[in-house]
This record gives structure tokens, C-alpha cells and sequence, in this order.
């Protein structure tokens, strides 16, 4: 009831915290794992005091053999092999697979409680239980500092000790919930310690400003000219501002503009040096990684030079896919207008990345509706049969866009429930579009040791000589033909291309501009 109405400060949360732990420890102690540590079991009396109810599915640990004693001070409690217990948003990995269980279970779950507190929002969520599950135990959740009410309150050691918690192997967090109760405390102790300091500076502030107000009187008169020479000087730096903006915003893709604004050329690409390609890919690379979702992330040298590979060999050769014939890119593309309103429709009602259902027709099928490749994928998104059908479009209407748009935006929206829905995410889920998810989540679990990871598709193209042959030689330029023919389609004029930006034809009702 307390967290309907709004996420709690760092203080009360790191305080409600200790008392939830303190009660856990306690039960701990006793032999008694609790499983299912979730706010609706941890009830506030009006006097303050804080418990913890419903035992329902708790179980007493057993002592372990002496090889796992010496791994940890725990001890490990069994569950019949598949039985899934708990409340599955506030569930840990191991209980998650059905594996054994000890006290860090019940830490994993306070940290995911005291996540919420600070956040008002789940670290792992998903449309279904097993979109969630998928979560759990394959995403990390959004940082704190960038979810949590006021980040700018929250200490470094809370922002940790929820990340400790929250760790998908046992091994790597608190061992008992003794030790995270010292972290806690530590927590506390700051938040008390920055609160008084604060309170004594607007103490003092007050008591400042208010023996300056009787030594210093001045006549109002005085700072008339002042004001208003800052007054005009306000004026002109917003006017600047504001022309400023409606400049950068007639650039901006997936803004809608006027014809007139969209057809004053730049410099076209093919008259641009090697370094200002260079430049022109890293930017609209970037922009293209904004418009595909939250916290997008810079792209490194190594895929800007890829990426601009793609876009080279598509400026001098005019086509999008050798696979596609020799049409040329104003043919292709302007085989688009039709089908992106659709598009832009279907995939914004799945709350999937309008930018992801304008392109990837591109690069499957060259936006011809009935193409069939020499495996057997058919229609504009290129789903094989069996797929499609999981999807409910029967195998003689693969061609029908109509049938196929809601399918593949469908299709997607639950790629992205497994893999993520950021910017980063997104990456792994074309990849997916064209390899499988599970070989992407199984890829990125074996990478996770690598030097200088990130979970994203990058990490996996940096890493690519390790990987099978087949992510080398087919899926490794997947994702960067993706931002390759995007680049092309928000930007066409650079191109020579005399038509609007792709995702301006979305039309007015459906936003997917950064």
C-alpha cells in the first residue's frame, strides 16, 4: 500500500531494508529459508515496527556435504527437480531453473524489494511469467541512478549494495544477510550524516541571508538598468535558441517536415573525403541507435568502419543486397512509401521501434511482398512457414502485408521480451531476427568473461573469431546492413535520392523520433 503511492527516500528505504533484514536473520538462524520475500509479505505495523508474514513456502535447510560447506557458511535446501517456487518477479535465478536454494535466495529477493522501494518500478519484468523468468535470469536491470526518484540523493554503497544483491550467481553476493546488514548500515549512516549537513546549511543559509537583508538595503532603483539589460539579453539568447532548435529539428530523422525543408541538399556522400564519411556514418549511426531505444549506446571505431562498409558498397554499387537483383536504391526504397503507415501502425501497437519495422523489409526482402529466398522465407519479413503460421498467418497469405506486418511486429515484441528493450538490446534482437535468440543468449552467457563486455551485438562482432563460422560468414554484417540501409533511408538526399526520409512517411499519429 505504501508503494502505490510513490517510491520511498534512500533513508526510509535503506531503513525498512534493515529492519526486513534483521527479521530474515533471524529466521536464518533458525534453519528457515522464507522464499518468497515480496511486499505483499512485509507488513508495517502503525507503530513502525516492521514484519515479515506468510511462511507458506518456506523450508528448513539441511546441512550440505563438507565440499559444499567449504564453498560457503550456508547451507542449501532441495526442491523436487522442475518444481518452480515463489513469486516469479521477486524469484532468483536458481529458483528460477528449479536448482537448490540457501540464504542468498532470500537476499536476491530483498534486493529486488529494495529496488522497488527506491524506483517504484520492478528490475525484471515482462507481458508473460516466462517473459519474466527470461529476465531474470538473462538481462541486467536499468541502473538505479538513471531509474531510482531522485538519484541525485542516492548514495554510491545503495546504488551497490542493490547491484550485490541482484548478482545472477550465488557466489557473487552477500553470503548472509549479516553481511549485507553492515553495508546497510554503512548506507545509513551517510544518508543521516549528508541529512544534518544539509539541514545546518539552510539553518545557517536562513540566518545568513537574513543579516545581509539589514546590512545591505539598497535603494530599488539601483539595479533597474541591470535588470533590464538582462532582461533583453534573455530575450535574444531564447530567440537564438529557438531558431536554433527548429534548424537542428529539420534535420532530425523521424521528424515530419515540410517538402521544402526536406530537399535542401548537403554535400552528397559520393563527393565526401574518407574522414568525413567517417564522420557522417559515426553521427547518423548514432542518431539510427537513438531512434532504436533507450540509453543507446556509442559506437565504437571498429563498428563505425563496418557499418560504413555496407554503406559504401551500397553507394557504389546503387543496390541494397546483391541477393536482390540490380535494382537500383530509389527503385527499392520507393517500393517503401506504401507499406510504412502499416508499418508504423502495427509496430507502435506492440510498442516495438518503428525504425526496426521501416528497415528490416529492406534488407529481407527489398520491400517486394511476395520474394521467397532459396530457403524458403517468404513475404516482406521473410518468416519461414512454420513461423508464420506460430503467428497466425497461414502459409498461402505469407504475401498478404496486411497478415504479415502485425505477425512480424508480434514477432519481434517477443524476441525483445527476452533479450531487452534498450537500445543496446535491440541489437541482440535483429541478430536474433536472423540467427535465434538462443544462440544469442547462449553466445553472450560464454562472452561475459571477455575484456571490455557489453551486452550488446557489437560485443559479439568484436569477438567474432572466437564464434562459430557461421555467425562470421552470415550473421556477422546482419546488423550492420541494418544501419547501413537506414543511414541511406533517413538520410536519401545524401544519397541522391529524391524522396523524403522513410520514417517521416509514418504519419503524425505514431512518434519515432529520438
Amino acid at each position: 500500500e505504501r508503494l502505490t503511492r510513490g517510491p520511498l527516500g534512500p533513508e526510509a528505504a535503506a531503513k525498512l531494508a534493515r529492519e526486513i533484514g534483521h527479521a530474515l536473520s533471524t529466521a536464518h538462524e533458525a534453519g528457515v529459508l522464507h522464499r518468497d520475500i515480496k511486499p505483499e509479505n512485509i507488513m508495517r505495523r502503525t507503530d513502525g515496527l516492521v514484519k515479515i508474514l506468510d511462511f507458506g513456502i518456506a523450508k528448513l535447510m539441511e546441512p550440505e556435504t563438507p565440499d559444499y560447506l567449504s564453498e560457503t557458511t550456508g547451507a542449501r535446501t532441495h526442491t523436487e527437480a522442475g518444481l518452480v517456487m515463489g513469486t516469479v518477479n521477486y524469484m532468483s535465478p536458481e529458483q528460477a531453473r528449479a536448482l537448490p536454494v540457501d540464504e542468498r535466495t532470500d537476499i536476491w529477493s530483498l534486493g529486488v524489494v529494495l529496488y522497488e522501494m527506491l524506483a517504484q518500478r520492478l528490475p525484471f519484468s515482462g507481458s508473460t511469467r516466462m517473459d519474466t523468468m527470461v529476465a531474470i535470469l538473462d538481462r541486467e536491470p536499468a541502473p538505479l541512478s538513471q531509474v531510482a526518484h531522485n538519484p541525485y540523493l542516492l548514495p554510491p554503497l545503495l546504488q551497490e549494495i542493490v547491484n550485490k544483491c541482484l548478482c545472477k550467481e550465488m557466489t557473487n553476493r552477500y553470503r548472509t544477510v549479516s553481511e549485507l546488514l553492515v553495508d546497510l548500515k554503512s548506507a545509513s549512516d551517510q544518508l543521516n550524516s549528508r541529512s544534518s549537513q544539509t539541514s545546518l546549511e539552510i539553518k545557517n543559509g536562513g540566518r545568513d541571508a537574513r543579516t545581509s537583508a539589514k546590512l545591505i538595503a539598497p535603494h530599488p532603483s539601483r539595479y533597474i538598468w541591470p535588470i533590464v539589460g538582462a532582461v533583453v539579453l534573455l530575450i535574444a539568447a531564447t530567440a537564438v535558441t529557438i531558431l536554433y532548435r527548429r534548424s537542428v529539428a529539420l534535420r532530425q530523422p523521424g521528424i515530419n517536415t515540410t517538402s521544402e525543408a526536406i530537399a535542401r541538399p548537403g554535400k552528397l556522400y559520393s563527393q565526401m573525403s574518407e574522414a568525413e564519411r567517417l564522420d557522417f556514418v559515426d553521427t547518423q549511426g548514432q542518431r539510427i541507435s537513438t531512434m532504436m531505444g533507450d540509453h543507446p549506446a556509442k559506437l565504437n571505431e571498429d563498428a563505425v568502419r563496418v557499418i560504413k562498409a555496407y554503406v559504401d558498397r551500397y553507394a557504389a554499387r546503387n543496390v541494397v543486397s546483391s541477393n536482390l537483383g540490380s535494382e537500383s536504391l530509389s527503385e527499392v526504397y520507393g517500393r517503401a512509401r506504401p507499406y510504412v503507415p502499416l508499418i508504423a501502425r502495427s509496430f507502435a501497437a506492440r510498442k516495438v521501434p518503428v525504425i526496426i519495422g521501416i528497415y528490416l523489409p529492406l534488407i529481407e526482402s527489398g520491400y517486394q511482398n511476395c520474394y521467397e529466398n532459396s530457403v524458403g522465407a517468404k513475404g516482406l519479413f521473410q518468416f519461414l512457414p512454420q513461423t508464420a503460421e506460430s503467428y497466425g498467418v497461414a502459409r498461402q497469405d505469407m504475401c498478404d502485408v496486411e497478415k504479415m506486418t502485425p505477425a512480424a511486429a508480434h514477432y519481434i515484441a517477443d524476441r525483445m521480451a527476452e533479450l531487452g528493450e534498450d537500445s543496446e538490446s535491440v541489437t541482440l534482437v535483429l541478430l536474433s531476427y536472423n540467427r535465434g535468440a538462443e544462440w544469442v543468449r547462449d553466445t553472450l552467457r560464454e562472452l561475459r568473461s571477455t575484456e571490455n563486455y557489453e551486452r550488446n551485438f557489437w560485443t559479439l562482432f568484436a569477438n567474432r573469431e572466437i564464434l562459430d563460422e557461421t555467425f562470421r560468414d552470415e550473421n556477422a554484417g546482419y546488423v550492420p546492413t541494418f544501419f547501413a540501409a537506414a543511414i541511406i533511408g533517413e538520410n536519401p538526399q545524401t544519397f541522391g535520392l529524391q524522396m523524403q526520409p522513410l520514417s517521416t512517411l509514418a504519419g503524425a499519429s505514431v512518434s519515432i523520433s529520438p
